[in-house]
């Protein structure tokens, strides 16, 4: 079993509503109460740029975070 770290969306500065809003526009699902890979949510920002500075100060506050990261929403 592989061992991860978890972190909190506050923890990172992360836009609840705005993440919650990209993921649920690409996947139809509600992200309260789920824990997302940093890699995966570095690729949605990465895709979402167009959205403005408050993405790409969500992206900066991750990018140096790795795989064994969770973030909590």
């Amino acid at each position: 079993m592989k061992s991860v770290n978890v972190v909190s969306y506050k923890e990172l500065g992360l836009n609840y509503k705005l993440c919650d809003e990209i993921y649920e526009n690409g996947t139809g699902k509600d992200i309260e109460g789920r824990y997302l890979d940093v890699e995966f949510l570095k690729i949605v920002f990465e895709d979402r740029l167009e959205l403005g500075e408050i993405v790409e100060k969500m992206l900066d506050s991750i990018k140096d975070l790795d795989g064994d990261v969770l973030v909590e929403f």
